[in-house]
């Protein structure tokens, strides 16, 4: 018998969004995105979310430039939360957060993409 190889599920992703810095949502065309394998997190406000400090922490260990806010930081909160969803964005199109979502998930590398479903150039709200 042949090996069966798994479908890869694809999600699209058309903004980036932060409620306050070190917490970023992806959305698609319905808003939140809320399919597998994303872990949607409750602000205090209630706010979803679905990235956080400890998760940027842990993915910066495979990729050094989607880490935390650091209070030593030069720049400002509203500037490194633009900068994160550029990062977001860059790392989204190039196929790489793909790779970050199976670690930071702990998921079969093959079981999941993300593919930029927006703006070829987004103009990111803050």
């Amino acid at each position: 018998m042949g090996r069966v190889n798994a479908v890869k599920k694809t999600i699209f992703v058309n903004d980036i969004s932060s409620i306050k810095h070190n917490h970023f949502t992806f959305k698609d065309d319905l808003g939140v995105i809320k399919a597998d394998p994303f872990v949607i997190k409750k602000a205090p406000d209630g706010s979803p979310y679905h990235f956080d400090k400890d998760d940027l922490e842990e993915m910066s260990k495979y990729e050094k430039d989607l880490a935390p806010h650091d209070e030593k930081d030069s720049l400002t909160k509203k500037e490194y939360t633009e900068k994160m969803k550029k990062e977001f964005y860059h790392h989204i199109r190039s196929g790489n957060m793909d790779e970050i979502l199976t670690r930071l998930y702990k998921l079969d590398p093959e079981s999941v993409q993300l593919k930029w479903g927006g703006p070829v150039e987004p103009k990111f709200k803050i």
